[in-house]
């Protein structure tokens, strides 16, 4: 484990509660900015996935973005996504049916994968439900599992800075703790170098609401 008792907030029991209601839920709310599909796809094209490669989705949730993974990775390679919410990988299992993907049952903070395994780790709405240890515990586990020259893509939640990203985050952030706000503090690329990554290329995507980092391992 990279260090510390386990921290990360996001292992709150509702994300298992709401399993059921999260797709839907999820596309309702990204109509107004350009739809899910776009934004999973920006993040796909981010990894720069090549047929073959093993790839990991931390934080996978239903499975959407990693589906996605798959279909770029080709049947030559491996996806996996890890969750602490089995409410959560059921409903992955079910939408993968027998496209051959691994959901597991696993903490970000201590993935049960040996170093260098992985040639793109990719997380996706989810770092900012963590807490600073835990944030920092995720990151450095990614930094690990990551092959050299491989590539970490970290999508989530930006800083407002214009009327209408202010106006969504006011909503947004009903459903959200202070790890979201702690996050913006301390800034999520400088959190990534200090954890082992050199950011690549940093991307708006959701109309602003959202920022797409790209980052390899140093």
């Amino acid at each position: 484990m990279a260090g510390g008792n386990r921290t990360s907030g996001y292992y709150r029991d509702e994300f298992g509660r709401l399993a059921r209601f999260y797709d839907g839920g999820l596309r309702a709310a990204f109509r107004l900015i350009g739809g899910e599909r776009t934004f999973r796809e920006a993040i796909a094209e981010a990894a720069d996935i090549q047929p073959g490669h093993a790839v990991l989705d931390v934080n996978c949730g239903t499975g959407t973005l990693a589906l996605l993974l798959a279909g770029r990775a080709g049947p030559g390679g491996r996806v996996v996504g890890t969750d602490l919410a089995d409410g959560m990988l059921e409903v992955a299992r079910r939408k993968a049916g027998s496209a051959g993907l691994e959901f597991i049952n696993a903490n970000a903070e201590d993935l049960p994968f040996g170093d260098t395994a992985f040639d793109r780790v990719t997380s996706s709405l989810a770092v900012h439900e963590m807490n600073r240890r835990g944030r920092e515990n995720a990151l450095m586990e990614m930094r690990r599992v990551l092959a050299d020259g491989g590539r970490l893509v970290v999508a989530d939640l930006r800083r407002p800075d214009t009327t209408f990203t202010r106006l969504g985050m006011a909503v947004v952030k009903l459903a959200e703790t202070e790890t979201l706000t702690d996050m913006w503090a301390r800034g999520l690329s400088r959190e990534m170098e200090s954890s082992g990554f050199r950011i690549i290329r940093r991307q708006a995507a959701g109309r602003g609401l959202f920022e797409i980092l790209t980052a390899e391992p140093v």
